[in-house]
């Protein structure tokens, strides 16, 4: 993954849990093989980071420019191959 979260300023950002400063170590937490970070990052995207009704916290745009820098990696998950399709649906 391109590492662009620094050119963020998470700490004027928040999201539904509050301030987004932790929100870029989510999405590589995808990438990496410690199941308990992978699951915190897969729920923080969708929980966090994402409004119902389509609607966008303040985090969202950055978090999602960081997702899809993730499809242009293979992601360590081949025992499931619906995790690109579920980044896409994030987009």
């Amino acid at each position: 993954m391109n590492d662009r979260s620094h050119e963020v300023d998470w700490s004027g950002l928040f999201h539904a849990s509050g301030a987004a400063g932790d929100t870029p170590l989510h999405p590589a937490a995808l990438l990496g093989d410690d199941a308990k970070a992978f699951v915190a990052g897969y729920s923080h995207l969708w929980s966090a980071t994402l409004r119902r009704q389509g609607k966008a916290w303040p985090a969202t745009a950055p978090t999602a420019l960081l997702v899809a820098e993730l499809l242009d990696n293979p992601l360590p998950r081949p025992d499931d191959p619906s995790l690109p399709d579920a980044m896409l649906a994030y987009l």
